[in-house]
């Protein structure tokens, strides 16, 4: 079958720039939505003083803003970690990425328009629109990523996909700085009050996201069919393919282990990033402004912050760096307990910039190493898989802890537990080049 290497429309822009363009418009939702204001906008004005009454197990469980934030987070994490490997196989197996990716991003843009239509008390159509959201935006990047394939030549795929994280960060952080003008001073866009000026945020998200997908779907090729004729083949062949793989790599010791660390610590690392806004919300009583500064923050240091990480992994050692990030997170931590002020938040918040991003990008480069020759698609999907387990543990133990002590820094304390167990399993993980690592090619 003959691949082709272009479609029609939009003259004048490259299929590159038109796959990256998608990342400009969907770091939206993340910057936005999940990190800034949609936390804020829950805490502050949905639930307020309100606590929300369930059952869990047979149990009566009684939650605050901050915990059921954390449930619905982990909830999404965890759909989406179940989904993905069935989705992606059935899109490669087909040759319907751009239609799967179509439908989860209809989804995410939907859900993100419908936020402007929630108020006070709508307690579970903003955690469900949440859940949607997330759905929309993670299932969306199965298919987007896989797309970089059909884009460009395999000797420019790493250039052409660090394009799109800058893409991203300047995409998502001009929209955002946009966002705060509007929450800050509606009246000079002529938004009539701040509750208003919330609500059009999550209008302008979903604006914004829809826009900048059209030049993919007008320029990306689909890329290879993998054969299947049906969805459901492509389903029994997603599902044969996730547990062949797991069995490899539980066959390998030390990738198994690595695996292990990697989810451990990145599940506090997502965790933070994931309840920042919430945390300083509702323990600090931060308003929009420091919290989202504080966001714009992160966005701008996390650029060369990301950058000096990756130069000093090659000087001194992935390895050694990831142990270095593990460190810096354990003092995050204990630091971000004893925060009082506004200006405490604000330095923490770059602090963790430095290390955010650079503690994944080193991991993902020090697990490239491990693999078998000719099965870097079948272990990175499973790393993938690996990535979205590690949003699910980390935000449930912060509300179970929340709602069991009632204090949130007891919640962040307990992160802790996170970092320091990845890292003493991390301790059993040998170097891909130490001679006593067993062979890549075998158990």
């Amino acid at each position: 079958m003959k691949r082709r290497t272009e479609s029609r429309g939009t003259p004048g822009l490259s299929a590159e720039n038109a796959w990256c363009l998608y990342d400009w418009g969907n770091s939206a939702f993340v910057t936005t939505v999940v990190a800034a204001v949609l936390p804020v906008y829950f805490a502050e004005t949905v639930c307020g003083s309100r606590t929300e009454s369930w059952s869990l197990l047979g149990l009566r469980v009684s939650s605050n803003a901050t915990s059921l934030w954390g449930y619905a987070m982990a909830l999404a994490a965890l759909l989406v970690a179940l989904m993905a490997p069935v989705m992606g196989a059935a899109a490669d197996a087909g040759g319907r990425r751009k239609q799967f990716l179509g439908v989860m991003t209809g989804l995410g843009v939907v859900a993100s328009g419908m936020l402007a239509l929630t108020g006070p008390g709508d307690i579970w159509p903003v955690l469900g629109l949440l859940v949607a959201g997330q759905i929309g935006f993670a299932g969306a990047n199965v298919f987007y990523n896989s797309l970089l394939i059909s884009v460009v030549s395999p000797e420019r795929r790493e250039l052409v996909s660090a394009r799109g994280y800058a893409f991203g960060y300047l995409g998502g952080g001009l929209l955002l700085a946009l966002n705060l003008l509007m929450i800050r001073k509606p009246g000079l866009l002529g938004i009539p009050d701040t509750g208003s000026a919330v609500r059009l945020v999550f209008l302008s998200v979903s604006i914004w996201w829809a826009l900048f997908s059209i030049p993919l779907f007008l320029k990306v090729p689909e890329g290879v069919s993998g054969g299947a004729r049906t969805v459901s083949a492509a389903v029994r062949r997603g599902f044969l393919t996730t547990l062949s793989t797991f069995r490899h790599i539980r066959a390998r010791r030390n990738i198994f282990r690595f695996l292990l660390a990697f989810l451990l610590y990145n599940d506090g690392v997502q965790t933070v990033i994931m309840m920042a806004a919430v945390y300083g919300k509702a323990e600090l009583g931060l308003g929009s402004g420091h919290l989202i500064g504080a966001l714009l923050l992160t966005q701008l240091v996390g650029v060369p912050g990301s950058l000096a990480y990756g130069w000093l992994a090659a000087r001194f050692g992935s390895r050694r760096m990831i142990f270095v990030g593990i460190a810096g997170y354990v003092v995050i931590v204990a630091c971000a307990v004893r925060m009082s002020t506004a200006l405490d938040f604000w330095i923490l918040a770059g602090v963790v910039a430095l290390f955010m991003g650079g503690i994944q990008a080193v991991s993902r480069g020090y697990y490239s190493r491990m693999i078998p020759e000719g099965m870097n698609a079948e272990y990175f999907g499973f790393f993938s898989v690996s990535q979205r387990f590690a949003s699910i543990f980390g935000p449930l133990m912060f509300a179970a802890v929340n709602d069991i002590t009632g204090s949130s820094r007891i919640s962040i304390l307990s992160l802790l537990v996170l970092f320091i167990s990845g890292g003493l399993v991390l301790r059993t993980v040998r170097d891909p080049g130490d001679p006593a690592t067993e062979p890549i090619g075998g158990p």
